[in-house]
């Protein structure tokens, strides 16, 4: 017999205590799926096996309810102890608070990292592996992402932006890219599929489907794109609405990202235009540019035009006067940011007009606004045209 100086009782092995240790080492390997032979290596296998594959478990539940069993002829736990792993994989993607049991051990409630809120709908999600760990007679995420906020230092998922653009049908139709949103309010962010959203048509959730959160759609219209999330069911979506500050959002959806804003012409339709996103916002130009105003002589003052709220509007335009001798000053300035530029016409007649700067980028109010008019010399006629903005997002 050989001698064990940590065994309890005695320094030698009975023959059960050896047989015990045998058979330990026999079940050990073969449930690590290694036929016995003369290696001496093969018990250090079947531990790096079971470390490697042991928590991994099939899954034979349903939504919101998932019942674990082990994989193969590996040993199942007969007990929840803190600290005890388990990952799977599934294809019922969960609604709402949820439970597991494995092994039979009973059901246990799935709670997020703090043990305490239950997960939200599509935490389990289908085909994604998902890794739990057992504390305080609970399961919690044993990999799960801190988001980062305003407040909070965490993870954050790499940028992938959600843009916009005239859908198929471009009078009435924006579609959505897929990508990833963080929210306006800074408590966390979520991933997007594509969408297309309509906005002659109330919201309805999902794609090809009515995009407007109130009301119907109106003529000469600035509307503002947002992507939603209901946290309690997790279901992500878009759509319209005319309020760029507090949007009347659909029932359940508490967080939003706002995207862009699209203008009705006289018919309700979207004007067209193209919208090119850079790392931070988007410039968008009409088709055709805007006519805003067309006078004589205005007097040097605060006015609305066609752009979103503190947008830098692309002005564009032009002046003249009748005189041959004479000339006119017009200017054109931000009220936020004060000062402005002048455009002046010399010696010129009405069939001989002068530019004003094409296309200069003025910073609008909250109000759409800025300040332009005439300010020195003599009468003059005017246009002054909107080609487009910049928006940061």
């Amino acid at each position: 017999m050989a001698k064990f100086d940590d065994k309890v009782n005695g320094n030698t092995v009975s023959a059960d205590e050896y047989n015990n240790m045998v058979r330990a080492s026999k079940n050990l390997i073969e449930d690590s799926g290694q036929t016995i032979d003369s290696s001496n290596t093969q018990l250090s296998k079947a531990v790096a096996n079971y470390v490697a594959s042991g928590s991994f478990y099939t899954d034979s539940g349903i939504a919101n309810a998932y019942v674990l069993n082990t994989t193969g002829s590996f040993q199942a736990p007969t007990a929840y102890v803190d600290g005890m792993e388990v990952r799977f994989r599934t294809s019922n993607t969960n609604t709402g608070a949820s439970t597991i049991n494995v092994n039979g051990l009973g059901a246990k409630n799935i709670k997020n990292s703090d043990g305490t809120t239950d997960i939200l709908a599509g935490f389990i999600s289908n085909n994604r592996d998902i890794s739990l760990r057992f504390y305080n007679d609970c399961f919690i995420p044993s990999n799960e992402i801190t988001q980062a906020t305003i407040s909070t230092a965490g993870q954050s998922l790499l940028p992938d932006q959600i843009t916009i653009s005239n859908g198929t049908d471009s009078d009435h139709d924006i579609d959505f890219t897929a990508g990833n949103f963080q929210f306006d309010d800074g408590s966390g962010q979520a991933v997007a599929t594509a969408l297309t959203k309509q906005i002659d048509a109330a919201w309805v959730a999902g794609d090809n489907a009515g995009g407007l959160f109130t009301g119907s759609v109106a003529a000469d219209t600035f509307y503002y794109c947002f992507v939603i999330k209901n946290l309690s069911t997790g279901v992500i979506d878009a759509g319209f609405d005319p309020s760029y500050s507090s949007p009347t959002l659909p029932s359940g959806y508490t967080k939003k990202a706002y995207r862009g804003a699209i203008l009705t012409d006289g018919s309700g339709n979207i004007k067209n235009g193209s919208y090119t996103f850079f790392n931070g916002g988007y410039r968008f130009i009409y088709s055709t540019a805007v006519l805003n105003y067309s006078a004589t002589t205005p007097a040097y003052n605060t006015y609305n035009i066609t752009c979103p709220p503190f947008s830098l509007a692309l002005i564009d335009g032009d002046l003249a006067n009748s005189s041959t001798a004479s000339y006119t000053k017009f200017q054109v300035g931000s009220t936020i940011e004060g000062g402005g530029i002048f455009s002046g016409v010399i010696s010129s007649t009405v069939a001989s007009r002068s530019a004003i700067t094409p296309p200069f980028p003025i910073k609008v109010d909250s109000n759409s606004q800025i300040k332009f008019g005439y300010v020195d010399g003599i009468a003059c006629a005017y246009s002054l045209y909107i080609n487009g903005w910049i928006e940061y997002l």
